[in-house]
């Protein structure tokens, strides 16, 4: 091999480069000079590792301090890779032109595949990890973009609207968020909630409870996704290409597009069983908190659980919110675990009345 090429040296004490010559002596070692100094490291030594791109070299020895070493020069690292291999030590970058060249079809493929694998799986996974990552005004922006295409489509009920808003303030479900109440006249027995704070229950599912802690029981379910991300975290794994393209380009109003046109998916979005569970205990700790009996959440399960055998086509809550025996015992087990109500209780009959009298 060339005797002494230029490198630069990196100590493992500072960060600054040092200027270095380095050289193959044999039988088989790499002989570093830097001023004074002069290091020899094992090439068959297990301190030894290296890598390399098209046209650097790194080589790295020793414990701590671990020093560093690039070399730039074609012909040494050419010479250094073929004595590499011949002692069956090869980097990541040559074993992948190995195979590129010895099948190129197989390689490709393979690439293809993993590129496919990352969009279907990888991609979705690191869109809602990001997602807790943006700041809250990120959730409002999506939440208006989505109410802004669908309240043309709602009959709401204003006056209930402001009934069920006093009824949710009363309550304080989530410090991150001014959550907006509207009540929707549809037979549907649904209610579901927007990134941001826009929250939506039908009067089919309003007018089936009984209790005032029921409605409790869902408002805090359904702010506890607000307050939580959910929306916004299984919102970023549905729209992962969109959300990956519009942080490159860093453009948020980009997603918020994609979330007006497709309103409607948004807001039939699945939870998975994990999140669901989330939401209850969540929201029976919030409950629980503001004086309000957990127990109404598993009221609310069991009622939705008793509708559900009578009407399931109509069910359109359970399709998007699943509900599980093993939800239900949660939610029993948490209730109990909470213990008696200490917080003086809100005001919430009269308003819960007045919903359930109120009439267009």
């Amino acid at each position: 091999m060339i005797a002494g090429v230029e490198a630069v040296l990196y100590d493992g004490v500072s960060s600054r480069p040092l200027e270095a010559r380095v050289s193959v002596r044999e039988p088989n070692a790499l002989v570093v000079e830097h001023g004074a100094e002069r290091f020899t490291w094992p090439l068959e030594h297990k301190g030894l590792q290296w890598e390399r791109t098209r046209d650097t070299l790194r080589i790295t020895f020793g414990g701590f301090p671990r020093r560093v070493l690039i070399v730039r020069d074609p012909l040494f690292i050419k010479s250094f890779v073929l004595r590499m291999r011949y002692t069956g030590r090869q980097g990541v970058y040559d074993r992948m032109l190995d195979l590129a060249r010895s099948g190129p079809v197989l390689f490709f493929l393979g690439v293809a595949v993993l590129l496919v694998a990352s969009y279907v799986w990888l991609l979705p996974w690191a869109a809602e990890g990001v997602a807790v990552l943006l700041p809250r005004s990120v959730d409002r922006q999506l939440g208006e973009a989505a109410w802004g295409t669908m309240m043309h489509s709602l009959d709401e009920d204003t006056a209930r609207s402001r009934t069920l808003q006093r009824f949710g303030d009363a309550l304080q479900l989530s410090p991150d968020h001014p959550l907006t109440f509207h009540v929707v006249r549809d037979e549907q027995v649904n209610a579901f909630a927007l990134p941001g704070g826009h929250i939506v229950v039908f009067t089919g599912i309003l007018e089936r409870m009984d209790r005032p802690e029921e409605l409790a029981a869902l408002l805090a379910h359904e702010g506890t996704h607000v307050q939580e991300r959910h929306s916004t975290r299984m919102l970023m794994r549905q729209l992962a290409s969109y959300v990956f393209l519009s942080l490159i380009i860093g453009d948020a109003s980009a997603i918020a597009a994609v979330v007006a046109e497709h309103a409607d998916n948004v807001r039939n979005m699945s939870y998975s069983r994990g999140l669901e569970s989330d939401a209850d205990r969540h929201g029976m700790a919030r409950m629980h908190a503001r004086g309000v009996d957990p127990q109404g959440m598993v009221d609310l399960l069991k009622l939705l659980q008793e509708e559900a055998a009578g009407m399931p086509a109509a069910m359109e809550f359970l399709s998007s919110h699943p509900l599980t025996e093993d939800r239900i015992a949660e939610a029993e087990d948490q209730a109990r675990r909470l213990g008696p109500v200490a917080a003086a209780r809100p005001p919430l009959n009269t308003l819960f009345t007045a919903l359930k009298q109120e009439r267009p």
